[in-house]
């Protein structure tokens, strides 16, 4: 629990004892030596505009008005992206998205809402534009509609769902050596909180193994373990977060991959 970590940093602070937060989503105290291991909200955000920024995308967001605070976070932090109208009953139209894509460049479209009508005429539109535009589907966080039968995976593959990730899909011999070492031991497949417990004990120890002090390495090296990937970097006030995030997308092959 982010109380109980932040405690302990508190208490270790004069020792410059580092404190690595495994799990919470939290932005964490002003203590020097505490890191958040888990990237926030608000990195996970930015860091998918980022992407879409170094691809010259043109932006666009359908915001239901349920979403005020994804809004507000577009108005102040992600100006250039432009909020397609809705109508008066708050449904989207797809001539007013339609009206805002952009020949010759990506045409990213995020979507916030859980409404599976808004999602359908969204994507309905989108891939009505695809004989004469590029586009793809961005969401900002997980959205547990997209899991509805509704709404079939070949919809969202066409359009080449993009969000970003805390972990990775990771299909290699290592990582497949993990599981079944993992399986035997245990006699279950490892889940995604036993692959974020040893990801991140298993980079504290790389570090500590260093002729360097743990501070130093982070602030010398990124690491990437099974699923996890552990870029600290230093906050402007105290401690560090991490900044580890994976952008993925679905194929057309129906599998995740990272976008590069």
């Amino acid at each position: 629990y982010q109380n109980n970590v932040e405690k302990l940093a508190e208490l270790l602070e004069t020792s410059k004892t580092p404190v690595i937060s495994p799990l919470s989503k939290e932005g964490g105290g002003k203590y020097p030596n505490l890191y958040q291991s888990m990237p926030t909200a608000e990195l996970m955000k930015s860091s998918i505009f980022n992407y879409m920024k170094s691809k010259n995308g043109n932006i666009l967001a359908v915001i239901d008005n349920k979403k005020g605070s994804i809004t507000q976070y577009i108005k102040e932090n992600q100006k250039e992206t432009r909020i397609v109208g809705l109508s008066e009953k708050g449904t989207v139209v797809a001539d007013s998205l339609r009206a805002l894509l952009q020949k010759d460049r990506m045409n990213y479209v995020v979507l916030a809402s859980e409404s599976t009508g808004m999602i359908l005429a969204t994507t309905n539109a989108m891939l009505a534009a695809q004989k004469d535009y590029q586009v793809q589907l961005v969401i900002l966080e997980p959205n547990e509609t997209l899991d509805f039968e509704e709404i079939s995976l070949a919809r969202l593959t066409k359009l080449n769902l993009l969000y970003p990730s805390l972990s990775r899909p990771n299909e290699t011999a290592e990582a497949n050596q993990f599981d079944a070492k993992y399986k035997k031991l245990n006699k279950i497949l490892p889940n995604q909180y036993a692959m974020r417990g040893f990801d991140v004990t298993f980079d504290t120890l790389l570090r500590l193994s260093q002729d360097k002090t743990f501070e130093e390495t982070v602030q010398a090296s990124t690491s990437e373990q099974i699923e996890n990937k552990f870029n600290y970097v230093q906050n402007a006030a105290y401690g560090y977060s991490n900044n580890g995030i994976y952008i993925l997308y679905y194929d057309l092959d129906l599998t995740i991959k990272e976008a590069l």
